[in-house]
């Protein structure tokens, strides 16, 4: 976060509350991708299959709800 307020504080380009709301958005994206990939890669490695490293699993099964 210290990072993010640095730059906001220096960068021309970020100091505008629209940039900064576009720059949240691609970080918690970004942040929300790796974090289900963990769980998912977890998962399927205490099943005892090991999955590739580095591969996102497309598969969806546990963020569904009914």
């Amino acid at each position: 976060m210290n990072s993010i307020k640095m730059i906001h504080t220096i960068a021309r380009y970020y100091n505008t509350n629209e940039r900064m709301t576009g720059l949240f958005a691609k970080i918690t994206t970004n942040m929300i991708k790796t974090c289900k990939s963990t769980v998912l890669n977890f998962s399927k490695t205490r099943k005892g299959e090991i999955p590739k490293k580095g591969a996102l699993i497309q598969d969806d099964a546990l963020w569904e709800h009914e």
